[in-house]
C-alpha cells in the first residue's frame, strides 16, 4: 500500500500497519482536468480532499478567494457529534489536479477499528481551507506571481462575459428590430 505524502503527514510513522492499510483502501484518488468543478457551492460536505498534484481554486460567487496546491486540504474535519455541512464555495480544478478523497463514513470506519487513531487525526490534519465556514481569504497568503496570475485569470474572464453580454444585447436589438418590423407589416394589411 502507498500512501502520498500528505496523506501521510496525517497517518504518520506512529500508526499501526493495519490502519495505515485500512486508511489506504478507503481512500479514492479521483483526476480532474482545467476547468472540472471538484465541489460546488452548497453541495454537502462529507469528505477531507487532499490535493496530491495540480492546482484548485477556490470561488465564492465567482471570485477566485484562494488557491490550493500539493500538500493542501480542503473539506470538512470529521467529528463524531457533528452533522455534515454545506459548502460554502465552489472548488475548481485550474490546471489537470489529482485529488485524494476520504469520506467521512470510511473515516468513521477506521476510527471505530483503530480508535488510538484519533488523536493522531485530531492533532495532525490540518484543512487548508474548511468548506463549511464563512471566514477566510486565504487569497492574501499567495506568492505575488500567484495573485497575478489569479487576478489576470479574473480579468480575462470578466472581459470575457462583457463581450459575451454585448453579444447577447446586440443579438436581443436585431430581434427587436425584426419584431417591430414585422408588426407594422401586419398592421399595414389589416
Amino acid at each position: 500500500f502507498i500512501l502520498e505524502d500528505c496523506i501521510e503527514a496525517v497517518v504518520s510513522t506512529q500508526s499501526t500497519g493495519g490502519c495505515r492499510r485500512a486508511l489506504s483502501s478507503r481512500v479514492e484518488r479521483h483526476g480532474f482536468t482545467p476547468g472540472d468543478y471538484i465541489v460546488h457551492v452548497e453541495d454537502c460536505v462529507d469528505c477531507v480532499y487532499f490535493v496530491v498534484r495540480g492546482h484548485v481554486k477556490i470561488l465564492r460567487d465567482g471570485d477566485v478567494i484562494g488557491i490550493l496546491t500539493k500538500g493542501d486540504t480542503f473539506g470538512e474535519k470529521w467529528w463524531p457529534s457533528a452533522s455534515s455541512g454545506k459548502s460554502n464555495a465552489d472548488i475548481q480544478a485550474m490546471t489537470y489536479a489529482e485529488i485524494e478523497v476520504l469520506d467521512h463514513t470510511n473515516l468513521r470506519e477506521i476510527l471505530v477499528k483503530f480508535p488510538d487513531y484519533w488523536q493522531m487525526w485530531h492533532k495532525k490534519l490540518e484543512i487548508t481551507y474548511e468548506l463549511t465556514k464563512r471566514e477566510g481569504d486565504i487569497f492574501e497568503n499567495l506568492p505575488d506571481d500567484l495573485k497575478i496570475f489569479v487576478t489576470n485569470e479574473r480579468t480575462a474572464a470578466y472581459e470575457e462575459e462583457k463581450e459575451d453580454e454585448m453579444d447577447d444585447m446586440a443579438l436581443l436589438r436585431n430581434a427587436q428590430s425584426k419584431l417591430d418590423s414585422l408588426k407594422k407589416i401586419l398592421e399595414a394589411n389589416e
